[in-house]
């Protein structure tokens, strides 16, 4: 229970001020009082009445079951306070208790080691020695000077606290206390029943006085000045040279005197305690002057009139009608009349009222209500029947009181018929009133049983039903008692009467019209009572409205300073008292306005107070904080202001209570002490918080930046303005440093927009003006100065910005690169593909791949620097000063080198922060620390995204609700999970974390030197050079073990275009796949497989690069992959990192020799056929067979033969076939100089050739071609024959080999078809041919690229073996020709006769015969299959006269030419790779030029099951046709025919005929 002067039963509580005594810490005196606290009610059975006979008036033993509550009081009444006894008479401290530490008694000698609380100015004599009290006669010395100081006291006591071993001679006025230890559950209830005894005995001495008293004056307004002018000479707050509110250490200050005329002394004895703490209101008014002022009841009509008010007189007329009547008063003679009526009876009976409303009062006091109330009734019948209205209320309002205490105590009571406002009247007027019962003048209370409860419920609803007509009552006697001059009572009076009514008629009005025990207690004990569950109408009927009570409750508004004189405090305190009521009404809104009006009211007295402390001391206003601080040399100045900590944190609860009725935007901190807002925010610069600690404090800015939205959408904002600025000058006035510094903040916290605004955005600036803007930041960093001069280096603003903090992000180092992160797999490829570069180059490389920067995890090394680039923001319009800004991390150590900057007026800047992280792990970046200047040290989360609350387009909420947080929708219980997480709740701004990973310490590799100057070379085109490139590992402690060289160069940069473009063919895009990942420009050449690919600490390592000039390459680069694994490779674990070295490399290529036109054309196969026959006919035919035949012997042609003759006779002698070819090439040399070029045919791939050199046994033709010279070099190359040729153009890019791919070709099948023969062929013709230049004079040297070779349908066709193919042969008749070959399968029709001579078939060609007529001949037809499937054949033989295709010929055909079968057969199935001879016999009956080809047509398409190599009728597309089966069917699932590429001519003669042979 606190201290509430205004409580609707402090008149029944007595008043007892506690002060140290002698030397006694600070946190002692607070824990005593916190004991005697927990004993303030005493049970007046508990307590052993007082010996002395003459003091049994107020005797325990009359009424056992009374209750003595205490008020304990840190600080004494002011004057206007006291001025109001006896009419208020507990008012009054009746008891002075001072407090000493029995340690410092016992254990005398020990000085001064922590704040304390001294009983003097600081506990110092003039010499600066301490004086403390240390022996019994000290204490009865300050026992003494307790009396002297405080006369109208009735017990003076000294408690001792943990006092163990007391004397038992210890005078009566030192009672000693034991400790905690060794005190009993009754320790302290004993001393406080031993202090209510004397005081109860004491109390009887202070009755028989006022009963002696023959009349007690009314307190006046008049009186109440010249109290505080006579016995305040020397103000309380300027004792000690300053005013100071709230001050813990000061002088003691004598308010009062046993006399009016004594005055009180400004230096006071040092044995006598000084205040622990003073109220909130302990400062003094403005001067006054030293004539008293007239000062009168101050009924002001509040803002709801009434009629009561309206019909009250103007003041000034009242007063001038006053002075009319004292002046007309004086030439009246007065007459005195005898008996019962007469004046002076009136007066006596007057005065023996007021005698006991006065004794009824100390009855109440006392805890005996029975025997106040019956004092109190009869002296309210007499103040009533004596028309004296102030102390007829003043009965009344002690009655209820009485009434209220003894349903505190349980006890059943009745009524008095002096509180019905009927009572007066008749009876028939009484009997109209159903609901009051009157009870007889005595009244019976009694104690509550079973069999009385019903009655105690009973009188506790009466007493409710007739409150509001008994509040009406008192407050109308009141105004009554103001018409007449000589009965007006002080404002102050009429004011807090008027708010302890209404508090008591707001707390029923909350409780729904009851007061039960719950209500009773919250009265007595100054207790919160809870709100009903339920909002259900009021219990009783007629019971005042919320509003009526906030009507009744503006009535105690005081007049203004200027018509009503009253004293600050207790203006403050009536104001205060209102805004206590409203606010348990719920009329925020109205509290608000009263407390602004208590603010006017307190910040002139405050500056005032100011003022004459600076007077004082001598110094202007504005250094008196400094000048106070200088004048305790042994108190601490941090010290001091930490003193008066607790009253600081009332005065700003209070003013922040008034920001928030307001909807001002306020700053999280509260009033703590410094050094608790000290650590909770302070960090070492190398320390790291937890990681949860992180995530709580992000949350939190975000709660509070949307509950800020939501004030900033409610209320007014210039309002909000007014309301700081007024904080703020309160706080100055105080003077509040913590207070200046805070609503300053809120003040440009307020104004701001509360938005995130994007980076590159105007949005956000405050709805304040400039000048206001840089005057606020100002005050701010005066504040904190003067702070720092006075020692308070922790007394900070609160950082008015919570989106500081906008990006963080890590900036590429340009000494050495991040490192990248690789998976084992890709360090297995690498490996592979490594191993391969010596035979080709691969296709895909992981480490070319560049990292995706939006997706990858940023890394770090640990121990090294990294450079991180944060953006701050400042909307507004002053410059804000960094001092210091760190990086705010968790889970690992990250050093940052601290700085500061200035954040220039509305805009965004840069700051780059150095960061060391301490070890390898998982780093979390969650935002940075700043130390602003004139603000704390806080952590701001980062907050990347913009964001901008979105108000509700429908309005919900009305009044303060608007403010509130906004409740979440009920969920039933059915819901399920998912339904629950679908609340209604706004979408704050969300702060993002940057998450890195700090890897193992990694090597740093630089390049040392480079061979080619300037890094630049120039090469021919196909021509190869080499150069060398030297590293150097930076590292003292951490070797190389991991290399891998990456090559890209310029030409690589068109292959993503020919990706894209959806146009460019299939072949197309090849070629530029081949050229780029295929034709390197750049290789690395090891000097051996088993080179060292490591390099140790410091050391170096030099590599061997080779570089190949290509068309359209202008510039390269050699990245270099390196790390330290620390294990194999085959113990690497899932991931690495390396890091890269970038070689750039400037090419210039010239043109050499290139490839200007090329064609194929057909080439007859006679040439081979002679050179085959030429041994036959030198007779060797029989002496070597034609599989122990030597290969013919390939040797370069000369310069100086004819080639083409060469070529010639090279035909047919070679293990390859018959059938060529011819290749025309065109050379272009585009080089100032001549060129010599070399052009190699490979004749055969066959598998017996040399692996080290497939081109040993190939032929070279030679030319050397002048500048800008075309020459064109003639070539025999064998005819060639794919299994697939339509099989699609692969992909070298993996990315591209997908299995399902819709066709988005817009190429016919049949153009499909022709393409990729056209393509495959050309694949096909490129492992045969190669060509080189040379340089003869400076020995250069090159490869000239093909790939621009072209062919057309026509050159596919001369080049290509045909899938079947046919031959046709004429021979004897003789079955001596038979083949018995096993694999080739005959068929035979021929003519049963004897054999022709020798020379009757002569073969002049490989396809031309000369025969004779009436020669039976045997027609050969081989069918050979070269289709990887089996074929069903029909062969057709069509004989035809030479140089005749007339259709009629064929009719006379069968009269020239005669054959023994059909030309037409059926063939079985030829299988892949088999070959069928179909023989016929046949005779020509006539001399001619006859001709006969041959067509083989598929008769039906074979399936699977009829073929012996499981090859279908149709071989499936490959997995990666990116056409497939379909499209390339379209128009092809159809017979197919295949036609002899050379028909068999023959010349037929008569038998016995010559002819000249060389005619044929």
């Amino acid at each position: 229970m606190g201290h509430d002067s205004l409580s609707p039963v402090a008149p029944a509580r007595v008043r007892c001020l506690l002060l140290p005594c002698g030397k006694i810490k600070r946190s002692r005196f607070s824990a005593f009082v916190e004991r005697l606290q927990q004993v303030k009610s005493v049970r007046l059975g508990d307590i052993s009445p007082n010996g002395r006979p003459n003091r049994t008036m107020f005797s325990p033993l009359a009424f056992p079951t009374g209750l003595i509550v205490y008020e304990m009081l840190l600080s004494s009444p002011w004057p206007s306070q006291l001025a109001l006894v006896p009419f208020e008479l507990y008012r009054e401290p009746l008891a002075i208790v001072a407090i000493a530490d029995g340690t410092n008694w016992v254990e005398a000698g020990d000085g001064l080691d922590d704040q304390s609380v001294n009983s003097t100015e600081s506990g110092q004599n003039p010499q600066g020695h301490y004086t403390g009290t240390e022996t019994v006669e000290d204490l009865l010395t300050s026992v003494m000077d307790l009396k002297e100081h405080y006369p109208a006291a009735l017990v003076h006591q000294v408690f001792i606290f943990d006092c163990d071993k007391a004397d038992s001679a210890m005078p009566a006025s030192l009672v000693p206390v034991p400790s905690l230890e060794n005190s009993k559950t009754t320790t302290m209830k004993t001393v406080m029943c031993d202090l209510t005894s004397l005081l109860l005995a004491e109390m009887t001495t202070y009755a028989k006085s006022i009963q002696a008293l023959p009349n007690i004056e009314t307190p006046k307004p008049t009186q109440s000045d010249r109290y505080d002018t006579e016995r305040n000479g020397v103000r309380a707050p300027q004792a000690d040279g300053f005013s100071r509110p709230g001050s813990r250490i000061s002088s003691i200050v004598d308010t009062r005197s046993s006399s009016p005329a004594r005055e009180i002394e400004r230096s006071h004895r040092a044995s006598i305690p000084a205040h622990l703490t003073s109220t909130p209101f302990e400062l003094s008014s403005t001067r006054e002057g030293s004539q008293p002022r007239s000062q009168s009841i101050g009924i002001r009509p509040p803002p709801v009139t009434f009629d009561e008010i309206d019909r009250l007189p103007d003041a000034s007329s009242t007063s001038a009608e006053v002075a009319k009547q004292r002046q007309s008063s004086k030439e009246r003679v007065p007459v005195h009349g005898f008996g019962s009526g007469s004046f002076g009876e009136r007066a006596r009976n007057k005065a023996k009222g007021r005698v006991g409303v006065v004794l009824g009062s100390m009855y109440l006091l006392a805890g005996r209500w029975p025997d106040a109330i019956k004092e109190l009734v009869d002296s309210a019948s007499m103040a009533k029947a004596n028309s004296d209205h102030a102390w007829h209320a003043k009965a009344l309002d002690y009655i209820l009181v009485c009434l209220l205490m003894c349903a505190w105590a349980g006890m059943d009571f009745e009524i008095p018929q002096i509180c019905y406002p009927v009572g007066e009247k008749s009876s028939s007027a009484s009997s109209k009133s159903s609901k009051h019962i009157a009870s007889n003048s005595s009244p019976d209370v009694s104690l509550s049983n079973s069999s009385g409860a019903a009655n105690r419920l009973v009188s506790l609803q009466n007493l409710c039903q007739l409150l509001p007509d008994l509040v009406n009552n008192i407050l109308h006697l009141y105004v009554r008692a103001a018409t007449f001059t000589a009965e007006q009572v002080p404002q102050v009076v009429f004011s807090e009467s008027t708010i302890r009514l209404a508090k008591l008629l707001a707390l029923i009005q909350v409780s729904r019209g009851t007061l039960n025990d719950r209500g009773l207690g919250a009265v007595v004990l100054n207790e919160d009572v809870p709100p009903p569950r339920d909002n259900g109408p009021s219990q009783i009927a007629n019971f005042p409205t919320k509003s009526d009570i906030a009507a009744v409750v503006f009535r105690a508004f005081p007049a203004s300073v200027a018509e009503r004189p009253m004293d600050i405090r207790d203006r403050a305190n009536i104001l205060a008292g209102i805004a206590s009521v409203l606010s348990k009404l719920g009329y925020h809104r109205k509290k608000a306005f009263i407390l602004r009006e208590l603010m006017s009211n307190l910040l002139p007295a405050l500056i005032q107070s100011r003022k004459d402390s600076a007077a004082e001391l001598g110094v202007h206003p504005a250094a008196s904080l400094s000048s106070f601080d200088f004048q305790r040399p042994r108190i601490g100045r941090a010290d001091y202001f930490d003193s008066t900590g607790s009253l600081e944190q009332g005065a700003g609860s209070f003013l922040i209570m008034i920001c928030q009725v307001y909807g001002v935007v306020l700053s999280s901190s509260s009033y703590q002490s410094d050094s608790e807002a000290y650590q909770d925010t302070s960090r070492t610069i190398d320390g790291t918080s937890a990681e949860t600690a992180i995530d709580n404090v992000v949350e939190l800015v975000g709660i509070r930046a949307l509950s800020q939205s939501d004030l900033r959408s409610f209320g007014n904002k210039h309002l909000k303005f007014d309301v700081l600025r007024s904080c703020i000058n309160v706080s100055e006035a105080m003077p509040d440093l913590r207070g200046v510094l805070k609503f300053s903040g809120d003040l440009l916290r307020t104004a701001g927009s509360g938005i995130v605004p994007a980076i590159d955005s105007s949005d956000g600036s405050p709805d304040m003006s400039i000048e206001d803007q840089v005057r606020l930041s100002q005050n701010v960093s005066r504040t904190v100065s003067a702070a720092r001069k006075l020692g308070l280096d922790h007394v900070e603003a609160e950082y008015w910005d919570e989106f500081l903090l906008r990006k963080v992000e890590i900036v590429k180092s340009t000494l050495a690169k991040a490192p990248t992160p690789y998976s084992k797999a890709h360090l297995e490829v690498a490996g592979e593909l490594t191993a391969e570069k010596e035979n080709g180059p691969f296709i895909y490389n992981p480490f070319l791949a560049k990292p995706d920067s939006s997706v990858a995890e940023a890394m770090l090394v640990a121990h090294e620097e990294a450079v991180f680039s944060v953006i701050v923001q400042n909307l507004y319009d002053f410059d804000v000063e960094i001092e210091w800004i760190k990086l705010d991390t968790s889970n690992v150590l990250l050093k940052t080198l601290t700085q500061g900057v200035v954040i220039g007026p509305y805009r965004t800047q840069t700051i780059h922060l150095i960061g060391i992280p301490k070890a390898s792990g998982s780093l979390k970046i969650c935002g940075c620390i700043a130390k602003i200047k004139g603000c704390r040290e806080r952590s701001f989360p980062i907050f990347q995204t913009p964001w901008r609350a979105k108000q509700d387009g429908k309005i919900k909420r009305l009044g303060l609700s608007a403010a509130e947080k906004p409740k979440t929708r009920p969920i039933s219980s059915n819901s399920d999970s998912v339904r629950i997480q679908r609340r209604l709740a706004p979408l704050g701004p969300i702060a993002s974390t940057l998450a890195i990973k700090v890897i193992e310490p990694q090597p740093h590799v630089v390049i040392k030197s480079v061979s080619l100057p300037q890094s630049a070379i120039m090469l021919l085109e196909g021509e190869t050079k080499r150069f060398t490139v030297t590293l150097h590992n930076v590292s003292t402690t951490i070797p190389v073990d991991l290399l891998l060289f990456t090559f890209t160069d310029s030409t690589m940069s068109s292959l993503p275009s020919s990706m894209i473009n959806k146009e460019l063919s299939s072949a197309a895009v090849y070629e530029a796949e081949l050229s780029a990942y295929r034709n390197e420009a750049f290789r690395w050449r090891r000097q051996s497989s088993d080179q060292e690919l490591s390099i140790a600490p410091d050391s170096d390592l030099s590599f061997e690069i080779e570089v190949l000039g290509k068309s359209n390459l202008t510039h390269g680069n050699i990245q270099i992959d390196y790390s330290h694994l620390g294990v194999s490779r085959t113990e690497v674990s899932d991931q690495f990192y390396t890091r890269q070295v970038n070689i750039p490399i400037t090419v210039s290529i010239h043109a050499s020799v290139s490839l200007f036109w090329n064609d194929f054309q057909p080439f007859e196969g006679d040439f081979a056929w002679r050179n085959k026959r030429q041994p036959l006919l030198n007779g060797s035919a029989h002496s070597t067979p034609p599989d122990k035949r030597q290969r013919a012997v390939s040797r370069p042609t000369t310069k100086t033969e004819n080639r083409f003759q060469s070529l010639l006779e090279r035909l047919g002698l070679g293990s390859h076939g018959d059938d060529h070819c011819l290749v025309l090439l065109d050379f272009r040399n585009t080089w100032p100089n001549p060129l010599s070029v070399s052009v190699q045919v490979c004749e055969s791939l066959s598998k017996d050739q040399s692996a080290c050199d497939p081109w040993k046994r190939a032929y070279t033709v030679h030319e050397i071609l002048q500048p800008g010279h075309i020459s064109r070099l003639v070539l025999l190359l064998p005819r060639l024959f794919l299994e697939n040729p339509h099989a699609p153009v692969p992909s070298l890019n993996p990315a591209n080999k997908r299995q399902y791919v819709v066709s988005t070709s817009k190429l016919s099948p049949d153009v499909e078809r022709a393409t990729r023969e056209s393509f495959w062929y050309r694949e096909e013709i490129l492992k045969y041919i190669r060509a080189s230049w040379q340089e003869d004079t400076t020995g250069r040297k090159g490869d000239i690229s093909l790939r621009s070779l072209q062919l057309t349908l026509q050159m596919v066709q001369a080049i290509k073996l045909e899938d079947v193919a046919i031959s046709l042969s004429l021979d004897s008749a003789s079955h001596e020709n038979i083949t018995q070959n096993p694999t080739i399968a005959e068929e035979h029709d021929t003519l049963p006769t004897s054999s022709p001579p020798s020379d009757a078939v002569q073969q002049t060609g490989r396809s031309t015969y000369l025969l004779s007529t009436d020669t039976f001949l045997t027609l050969t037809s081989t069918i050979h299959n070269r289709l990887p499937h089996p074929i069903s054949p029909l062969l057709r033989l069509q004989p035809s006269l030479l140089h005749n295709h007339s259709p009629h010929s064929a009719l006379d055909l069968s009269k020239k030419f005669a054959f023994n079968g059909v030309l037409q057969r059926a063939l079985p199935v030829i299988h892949a790779g088999e070959t069928r001879v179909v023989r016929l016999g046949c005779t020509f009956l006539c001399k001619g030029e006859f001709e006969i080809g041959a067509v083989v047509e598929e008769i039906r398409l074979c399936g699977e099951e009829s073929g012996k190599g499981g090859g279908g009728a149709r071989a499936r597309a490959a997995a990666g046709d990116l056409l497939g089966d379909d499209f390339l069917k379209r128009g092809s699932e159809k017979r197919r025919v295949w036609c002899t590429r050379e028909t068999l001519r023959m010349v037929v003669r008569d038998s016995g005929a010559e002819q000249d042979e060389e005619e044929w």
